[in-house]
Parts: structure tokens; C-alpha cells; sequence
């Protein structure tokens, strides 16, 4: 078996969690968390300028730690 670099292994990680969520499931990491997509709606928003502008809407990648115990 070849050995793989740390860089590597972080890359094969990212790619089949992004395979994951793409698909709409969550992808748990033993010993690590769990990624998951929040839907979020478009919205508006205003600036410090007073400007109000409209957020469309979005995924967005949400990652809960596991407890250690």
C-alpha cells in the first residue's frame, strides 16, 4: 500500500464530503462532526449606509462538532 501525504488525505476527505452534501445528504466524520447545508432564503438587508439591498438566497455548509466524553 503507498503511503500518502497529509495533504493528501485531507484532500480526499474535503472531495467526498463535498460529494456528500452535494447529493443533500450529511456527512458524518467519526471522531470529528458532522457537515450538513442550511438552506437560506433570499432577504433583506441593511447596510450601515442605510442602503437596504436583497441577499439571494443561498446554501450555506454548517459543521457540528462531536461531544468528547
Amino acid at each position: 500500500m503507498a503511503k500518502i501525504t497529509r495533504d493528501q488525505a485531507v484532500s480526499a476527505l474535503v472531495t467526498v464530503v463535498r460529494e456528500v452534501l452535494e447529493n443533500g445528504d450529511d456527512a458524518h466524520v467519526p471522531g470529528l462532526g458532522t457537515f450538513r447545508v442550511n438552506y437560506q432564503p433570499s432577504m433583506t438587508e441593511e447596510l450601515p449606509t442605510g442602503e437596504v439591498v436583497m441577499r439571494p438566497p443561498r446554501n450555506q455548509v454548517v459543521f457540528t462538532q462531536e461531544e468528547v466524553a
